[in-house]
């Protein structure tokens, strides 16, 4: 009852912000790209010799934004992908067309309401995105231009408090609605409502160069969980994940070109989602980033440390709750910039085609580890050291390299922590005003793993990447 009248308040705060008289006369903002890409990749299982991969083909995206501002004060905002993902010469008409967000905004000087389908980086607030790097390997904050196929964006309907105040100060509430489905219960079990929930509250302090924010999240799934008999499935009485995030941030950026930004996350909670009668099961997750960086004018240098908890299976507790995020895409290869086709990466799962070697090792660790958070690829249970960085040859070319070391943290006995090295380089060229090419290569140099099985005499087959990009932006 309480979400509903929340819902219900928050509707009709946006009814009456919408009567207000327009105060400027209507318009629309438009703007977007088309972009083509060629995606080769070359062992992303990384198997042995006689059963080694190839994949290689061209997509293509078009992205339209759209911002109709019905006054200054109300606005509705809508992102389309049509295609949204599309591989040439397959009919794929499935990936032909996708919202990606849609929501209504309304502005006052108490703040900005938000509610709809609410945009990714509305998810990460403040200073609060956990594996945030400046530039990448692929040189684009823009996490699709290394890997095009986010098929299932993280943005779900909700609703979005946010204001920042001119003193620096900044505080965001949000909640969404993550799942939604049909409850089933028998007499003795009647009420149960199938949900998965999120909620967000978050301060910040953002000052010249730099900002800090810590945030608390609260996860509830209580979905999809149910028992079968001769009558039929049922919601298991008490059955859910409750989950408590705590999520601090802190960055800041010098005159003299140096900088430094810290991330970190902390998750505890108890899941239920286990045979009846069985004790309830205790889960928590650890990780963070932590960069260094020089700007120099031309370029930056940076280097860069994460970490992420695993399970070792020993206990019932599970230790990989949190995980660096499935937008966490600072190596080509390592975390998935692939074909992005679920059911087509043969034995290993669906669950790796997203998470690339850091996903592969997981698999074969047989700790279970890799799905922590709740985003596809969202893999903890590894560590990596970093050096990236960007340079401007010219106006018009920008040369990124990165060099990295993996390692699992938690593995069965008998097997392997290293994941391996990975070495990347990629061009940006502004061709025209409007017209961007970048080709990236990453290069994979497989530890063991990322072997078949821990007990193998044979070592796993290195795995490389080529990227390439066509923007067209108007």
């Amino acid at each position: 009852m309480q979400k509903k009248a929340l819902a219900f308040g928050l509707g009709a705060l946006l009814a009456v912000s919408s009567a207000v008289p327009a105060s400027a006369a209507s318009q629309i903002d438009f703007s977007g790209f088309y972009r083509a890409y060629f995606s080769n990749v070359w062992n992303n299982q990384y198997d042995l010799s006689e059963d080694k991969t190839n994949w290689s083909g061209f997509y293509n995206r078009l992205q339209m934004d759209f911002a109709f501002h019905a006054t200054d004060e109300v606005s509705v905002i809508w992102r389309l992908r049509a295609p949204a993902s599309q591989m040439w010469g397959t009919g794929d008409s499935g990936m032909a067309a996708a919202t990606v967000h849609a929501f209504g905004e309304v502005k006052q000087d108490w703040g900005t309401v938000s509610i709809g389908r609410l945009r990714a980086d509305y998810f990460y607030t403040g200073l609060s995105n956990l594996g945030w790097r400046p530039k990448g390997a692929f040189g684009a904050t823009d996490y699709t231009a290394v890997n095009p196929f986010d098929i299932a964006d993280d943005e779900w309907e909700g609703i979005r408090y946010a204001n920042r105040w001119d003193s620096g100060f900044q505080l965001v509430g949000q909640f969404n609605r993550l799942t939604t489905g049909q409850t089933f219960h028998d007499t003795t079990k009647p009420g149960h409502e199938e949900f998965t929930d999120f909620y967000l509250l978050e301060g910040a302090y953002f000052w010249d160069g730099g900002g800090a924010s810590l945030g608390f999240h609260y996860l509830r799934d209580h979905a999809g969980i149910k028992d079968g008999d001769a009558s039929g499935p049922r919601l298991i009485d008490g059955q859910a994940l409750k989950v408590f995030y705590l999520n601090p941030a802190l960055s800041h950026r010098w005159d003299s070109g140096f900088g430094f930004h810290f991330e970190g996350k902390a998750g505890w909670g108890t899941d239920d989602n286990i045979p009846s009668g069985a004790p309830n099961r205790k889960s928590n997750g650890y990780a963070f980033y932590l960069d260094l960086d020089y700007n120099y004018g031309p370029g930056n240098v940076n280097l860069a440390g994460w970490w992420a908890s695993g399970d070792d299976g020993k206990d019932d507790k599970a230790n990989d709750l949190v995980g660096m995020g499935r937008d966490f895409k600072p190596l080509i290869a390592a975390y998935g910039a692939n074909n992005g086709r679920v059911g087509r990466a043969g034995s290993i799962g669906s669950q790796s085609i997203y998470g690339g070697a850091v996903a592969v090792a997981n698999d074969r660790s047989g700790t279970g580890n890799g799905t922590g958070g709740f985003g596809k690829g969202d893999y903890s249970n590894h560590w990596v050291l970093a050096l990236n960085g960007n340079h401007s040859l010219t106006d018009d070319i920008t040369v990124t390299y990165a060099l990295a070391k993996l390692a699992l943290n938690k593995v069965q006995e008998g097997a392997s922590k290293n994941i391996g090295f990975e070495a990347d380089l990629g061009f940006q060229v502004q061709l025209l005003d409007n017209l961007r090419f970048g080709t990236g290569f990453g290069y994979l140099f497989a530890g063991k793993a990322l072997k078949e099985t821990p007990t193998s005499d044979k070592k796993a087959a290195d795995s490389y990447t080529w990227l390439n990009t066509l923007t067209f932006s108007f």
